[in-house]
């Protein structure tokens, strides 16, 4: 199994990282121009007014070991389906793999808090697990790495989206 944490100090208060993170537009623009993912969509949002939930399908941009490239061929895709949680200040989520499904577990939380005036850091942890008979630790150190970069990649997005749109 594979454990992660990441930290990222974002350009804005909480409260705007929180409205942007739950934008549609926002995150197909992040996803498709940003990060240059060929498709994301948002199948499914649902909102109560005390948990936020959301289903985003995605194709992403990634690079595979050539021992994956064989087992996932054009299956490249997944689902981050997560419940914002209010009451907690935290977003709880999970990834399924179209070439994997139910054979690798990768799930998180993300918290955001204050940071000086009108900064905020976002703290993320997650687990990879991978069921997957002879490459389950290839499998867990690509998809770990993978979504690494994905929270790296869109910090940068995320500030330098600020900069050009300031509130």
């Amino acid at each position: 199994m594979q454990r992660q944490k990441v930290e990222h100090e974002i350009h804005c208060p909480p409260e705007r990282l929180w409205e942007l993170y739950f934008s549609n537009e926002f995150n197909v623009e992040m996803y498709e121009q940003g990060l240059g993912f060929p498709s994301c969509k948002i199948p499914e949002r649902t909102d109560d007014g005390k948990i936020l939930h959301r289903r985003m399908t995605m194709i992403p941009k990634v690079e595979l070991p050539k021992p994956l490239a064989k087992v996932v061929g054009d299956r490249i895709g997944f689902d981050e389906i997560g419940d914002w949680v209010r009451s907690a200040g935290e977003y709880r989520w999970k990834i399924v793999l179209a070439a994997f499904g139910d054979k690798v577990r990768i799930e998180g939380t993300m918290r955001v808090t204050p940071h000086g005036a009108d900064h905020c850091l976002r703290k993320a942890e997650y687990e990879v697990e991978a069921r997957v008979f002879g490459i389950g630790g290839l499998v867990e150190k690509t998809a770990a790495q993978n979504v690494l970069d994905g929270w790296h990649s869109s910090a940068k997005f995320i500030n330098g989206w600020l900069a050009r749109q300031p509130a």
